[in-house]
C-alpha cells in the first residue's frame, strides 16, 4: 500500500471512530463522514500532486496507479452501506480488545 492511501485509510479510522462517538445510527455515521473523508481525500491527491510535480514519480504509470489506488479506497469508504459499516466497527472493537487483552496479558508476566 502507498503512503498516501495509508495516510487516508488512517485518517478515515479516526473521522470514523469519531462519528461513532456523536452520532446514533448507521445511516447518520455515515452522512456524517462523508465530507471529512472528502476533504481528506483531496489532501492526499494533493500531496500526491504535489510529488508528481516536483518530481518525486520517476514514471507516470505508477503515477497514475497510486492515484488510481487511492480513489478506489476513497470511494469504497463514502459508499459504505450500514451492515458493512457495522462489520467494519466489530473487526476494529474486536481488534482493539485484542490489543488491550496483550497488554494486560503481558503487564501480567
Amino acid at each position: 500500500m502507498n503512503q498516501y492511501t495509508l495516510a487516508f485509510k488512517q485518517t478515515a479510522n479516526r473521522v470514523l471512530a469519531l462519528a461513532y462517538g456523536h452520532e446514533t445510527s448507521l445511516e447518520d455515521i455515515i452522512e456524517f463522514t462523508k465530507q471529512p473523508l472528502k476533504y481528506a481525500y483531496l489532501d492526499q491527491q494533493q500531496r500526491m500532486e504535489d510529488d508528481y510535480l516536483t518530481g518525486q514519480f520517476t514514471d507516470s504509470i505508477v503515477y497514475y496507479n497510486i492515484q488510481a489506488k487511492l480513489y478506489r479506497t476513497y470511494l469504497a469508504q463514502i459508499h459504505l452501506t450500514a451492515d458493512e459499516l457495522q462489520v467494519k466497527y466489530a473487526r476494529k472493537y474486536q481488534e482493539h480488545i485484542a490489543k488491550k487483552a496483550k497488554i494486560i496479558l503481558k503487564g501480567l508476566s
